[in-house]
């Protein structure tokens, strides 16, 4: 049997040596392009530069260009160290292989052991361990579970030190590293290094995780196996670094953890689990990093391997290119439509009735419109709706298509099923709702499920969206229609999954349920046979992918995204996946996309201020951008009135053009862009394209009142020339369009601010989103400090925006989203001394885009999912896990709210009471995470204090009773198991 050994790629850039070791980018344009993003399409392992260009010259004679490259020793020493450590893993006995897995473990709290988005990391954890025990890697144990896993974990040392001593804590690590050890391995450091560290933490081993001169290690060794917690980073440790410096290195403790994994606990290899670390953003280059870049440095020559969600290839390209690792992709957690419950199902029925007695009896109709109200305002959709007894009864039925309307966006709204288990594809009931999900959309040239039914049944698919409130026929809306349409595709498809979906039962299946067939829903259906269900049930090729990458074996290549957004063609999972080819962005399609969500935003400003914004903020990040292959970078272009030129044999981006004023029909709109540091690295092109659209657009000969980005530009130079400043000069800094982090650095650092409660208001805030975003990007410049034109772009800013194109997640499932779009709000507000108005865009359904307010937005995922008893109860059957993220949705609406003012006191009332007073809760929370109740009761009294929630009297005293309660058992606990 031919066996593929892995395959790692070894760079020759197109820098000089000089400049490449010097400047932060690290790579070319066309090195990241051909050396990078081109071989992680065949599965290769992204490595470092062996090789910089020495010279380049054009021969006179033949006109060949000739280029002399020279080796980077350094370099090549380290490709060769990590290319024989892969090899090894094919060679050295399974029974002798050592395995490091490292749990992520940020905000370094108890109740975030095993941080890791979508996934349920402690059950997945031990899933690979009885994988490597079948594989026959050595482990004293295998324990009964994930939570046991995680309970053994607490029970010795963890990165939270606030329930033991330092020396408790030694006691009970898995292992120490002395002064003289680690003074050894700090001078082997690059000088560069040894200086940044020493002088953000002292000589070493510096202070963090320091007990009489020696670092401790957290974590578990069980035979082979070490189990471990990645290091804090160190703001937590030094919060002060937060305003001041985004590129601060990692504590001295960071880096002997690893060295210790590699050279005392000596591990063959080690894996990181689920999305994501901090080891790929610490301080850089961008790519081809050299020994000096603090990944390098941390991950040295270990082979890395990296279960990770499928619908994130942004930050798993990052994990790719900074930390040279294997991906091993593992599917999205199941989905399926949010349903109503409580009073929002109870309000469903009265809608029905009151229906149903238009036509039949109108005499119940003053009664049912009581009952209707009454029931809105205990559900406190008042709030939602922006409606009052007085305006709603001034015109009943127009109140209630709009709240029907609402509702049914609710209902229809794809939430998570809990979360995936590595290995473990979906079953039975849960498999049919996710297939549904899968098939709402088209997937190429398979039909739309639910639209195919539609159409079968005389139904216009797109006027039942359009109109869920309205009466459509036979005395329903079309929220019900569609309602009844997505029942129906469960239904058939759990009918056709008895079964076990064969082609031989497509037409008997749609006979039985929908009484007739239908050509477009046998597509549908003989997809699902030929490919999807299939490609579900190969979920168990995630963990054979992560025994074979622990063996040196090739892991394949494949592609990435969001699968439901019409994407599920790119499982199965447990690839090694790729991204995308950064010169075809944007697509064609992500044009005609962006094009929607431009207007979109527009007519949504339109309708709210009466007129167009001059100034829009937006967020843009890489992930999306990938997953989208460029939504947010067509829309930019599309509101400044520009257009993307591709080429025609290979729809790559050769050039932008004008779109002329009389084709766009409105002004030219000035837009600044915050860019993550991730879009720096992987898109600089596109950076590029992006300045080179702001050039063009503001030297336009037009009218100031069709073109806002000239008439600023104007305004700003002749103010900056008046002032004394070359015209030069003036001209590109008035052009300044693209921010972002500081080169090789990472952030926005709003969430370190929060999570550090190392701030008073909106000016602290903003202070370190100015810190950390204030660098200007261009075709010319890069990373030019800028904090001041930074701070005047965003004074200007009428409105601000950040879109997300899938349900698969949220804004409140991390604090990148208010750290990076919450940030933009609170400086907006610090600077200008009024809220911006702060829209999230939804391209979930590309063909259907939604403009929601950031308030909006947060009150539609708190009614669809934080509040859904459904998914509550989904989230539970993960034990441990489940809890954590409570207590993660708890910190980031906290965070919104800090620095967005999204969160109303109702709001923070229904949290209190689902998640810190409901007593099941309480009982199931300190069963498997105390920790959590004790972190979402001490947010939640957070608030009060910080008087964001004007609770009650009677609820912040109930809640500090749960606090004081939960906090002392953990520290009796702790007390106990450390005697």
């Amino acid at each position: 049997m031919l066996c593929i050994r892995f395959k790692l790629i070894a760079i020759v850039t197109q820098n000089t040596a000089e400049k490449w070791q010097q400047n932060t980018d690290g790579l070319t344009q066309g090195d990241v392009t051909m050396s990078v993003a081109m071989p992680e399409f065949d599965g290769m392992l992204i490595s470092v530069p062996v090789a910089a260009r020495q010279f380049s010259s054009v021969d006179p004679l033949t006109g060949t260009r000739i280029v002399r490259h020279e080796a980077l020793p350094e370099r090549i020493n380290k490709i060769v160290r990590l290319s024989l450590n892969w090899a090894r893993l094919s060679h050295i006995p399974n029974g002798d292989k050592k395995v490091a897995i490292i749990f992520h473990n940020y905000p370094p709290r108890n109740d975030k052991i095993g941080n890791a988005f979508g996934l349920d990391s402690p059950a997945s954890v031990w899933n690979i361990l009885h994988s490597l025990q079948e594989a026959g890697y050595k482990l004293d144990k295998l324990p009964e579970n994930g939570q046991e896993i995680i309970e053994t974990i607490i029970d010795h040392a963890t990165n939270d030190r606030r329930w033991k001593s330092l020396a408790e804590m030694a006691g009970q690590a898995a292992g120490l590293v002395s002064k003289p050890e680690y003074s050894g391995w700090f001078s082997q450091f690059p000088q560069k290094n040894q200086s940044k560290m020493a002088s953000a933490w002292g000589e070493p081993p510096g202070e963090p995780f320091n007990c009489n001169d020696s670092l401790i290690i957290p974590g578990i060794i069980n035979g082979n196996i070490f189990i471990g917690l990645q290091p804090p980073r160190g703001f937590s440790e030094d919060p002060s670094a937060i305003y001041h410096s985004p590129d601060h290195p990692p504590t001295h403790h960071y880096l002997a953890y690893y060295r210790w994994i590699r050279d005392v606990f000596k591990a063959n290899v080690i894996m990181h689990i689920g999305k994501h670390g901090s080891l790929e953003w610490l301080p850089g280059k961008s790519v081809g990093l050299s020994d000096e870049c603090f990944p390098d440095l941390a991950i040295s020559d270990l082979p890395n391997i990296y279960p990770y969600i499928i619908n994130n290839p942004g930050e798993g390209t990052q994990a790719k290119r900074r930390s040279y690792c294997c991906i091993i992709d593992h599917l999205i957690p199941v989905m399926h439509n949010a349903g109503s419950y409580e009073e929002m199902a109870e309000l469903q029925v009265l809608l029905n009735d009151y229906y149903q007695s238009g036509i039949e009896d109108r005499a119940k109709l003053p009664e049912l419109r009581r009952m209707i109200w009454a029931k809105t305002l205990q559900a406190k959709l008042e709030h939602d709706l922006a409606v009052d007894e007085e305006t709603a009864f001034a015109d009943f039925e127009a109140f209630i298509e709009k709240l029907h309307s609402y509702l049914h966006e609710m209902e229809d709204t794809q939430i998570r099923d809990g979360l995936h288990i590595l290995g473990e594809p979906p079953r039975g009931e849960r498999l049919a709702e996710f297939l549904a999900a899968l098939t709402r959309l088209s997937n190429g040239e398979v039909p739309s499920l639910r639209k195919s039914l539609a159409a079968m049944q005389g139904y216009d698919y797109d006027a039942l969206l359009a109109s869920p409130g309205r009466i459509q026929g036979k005395a329903k809306t079309g929220g019900q229609i569609i309602a009844e349409l997505s029942g129906q595709c469960v239904k058939l498809i759990a009918r056709f999954q008895q079964n076990n979906f064969s082609h031989d039962d497509i037409e008997a299946c749609q006979h039985e349920v929908l009484g007739q067939h239908n050509a477009e829903v046998s597509r549908v259906l003989a997809y699902l046979s030929d490919r999807l269900v299939p490609n579900l049930m190969a979920t168990t090729g995630e963990l054979d992918s992560v025994i074979k990458a622990s063996g040196g074996k090739f892991i394949p290549p494949g592609p990435s995204g969001a699968p439901t957004r019409g994407m599920a063609d790119i499982l199965p999972t447990g690839r090694n996946f790729y991204s995308v080819d950064p010169q075809s962005i944007p697509s064609a399609v992500a044009w005609k996309t962006g094009m929607g969500l431009g207007d979109a935003l527009l007519e949504r400003y339109f309708k709210d201020e009466g007129k167009y914004p001059e100034n829009i903020g937006m967020v843009v990040w890489a992930t999306g951008t990938m997953r989208t292959k460029g939504d947010d970078v067509a829309e930019v272009l599309y509101l400044m009135g520009m257009k993307p030129v591709w080429e025609k044999s290979s729809g790559r981006v050769k050039g932008i053009e004008v779109i002329p004023l009389k084709e766009l029909g409105r002004p030219r709109i000035d837009i600044t862009i915050r860019i993550s540091g991730l879009f720096r690295d992987a898109f600089p092109n596109i950076v590029s394209l992006l300045d080179e659209a702001v050039n063009i657009a503001s030297s336009l000969d037009e009218p100031p009142e069709m073109n806002y980005l000239a008439k600023h530009v104007r305004e700003e130079i002749a103010e900056k020339t008046g002032s004394g400043i070359s015209a030069e000069q003036a001209g590109e800094e008035a052009r300044y369009r693209i921010f972002g982090c500081k080169p090789g650095a990472y952030g926005a650092g709003v969430s370190n601010a929060i999570e550090s409660k190392n701030w008073q208001d909106e000016h602290d805030l903003a202070k370190a989103y100015l810190v950390w975003g204030g660098y200007a990007y261009g075709k010319k410049y890069y990373g030019v400090t800028a904090p001041e034109q930074f701070k005047t772009r965003l004074g200007n800013l009428e409105l601000t925006v950040k879109n997300e194109d899938n349900r698969e997640h949220d804004m409140l499932d991390s604090d990148d989203f208010y750290s990076y779009h919450g940030g933009m709000i609170a400086a907006v507000k610090a600077i200008k001394g009024e809220w911006p108005q702060s829209y999230a865009g939804d391209s979930s359904d590309p063909e259907r885009v939604k403009i929601r307010s950031t308030a909006e937005e947060t009150k539609h995922i708190f009614r669809a999912r934080v509040l859904n008893p459904v998914w509550i109860e989904s989230m539970k059957r993960h034990g441990y896990k489940g809890a954590a993220d409570f207590s993660a949705v708890v910190d980031n609406a906290f965070g919104w709210d800090a620095s967005a003012n999204v969160m109303e006191d109702w709001m923070y009332e229904e949290l209190a009471n689902k998640y810190a007073l409901d007593s099941q809760m309480q009982e199931w929370l300190k069963d498997v995470n105390p920790y959590a109740l004790q972190n979402i009761t001490e947010r939640l009294l957070e608030a009060i204090q910080r008087q964001m929630w004007q609770a009650s009297p009677e609820m912040e005293t109930r809640l500090k009773q749960v606090f004081l309660e939960v906090e002392g058992s953990i520290e009796e606990d702790s007390a106990a198991k450390t005697k």
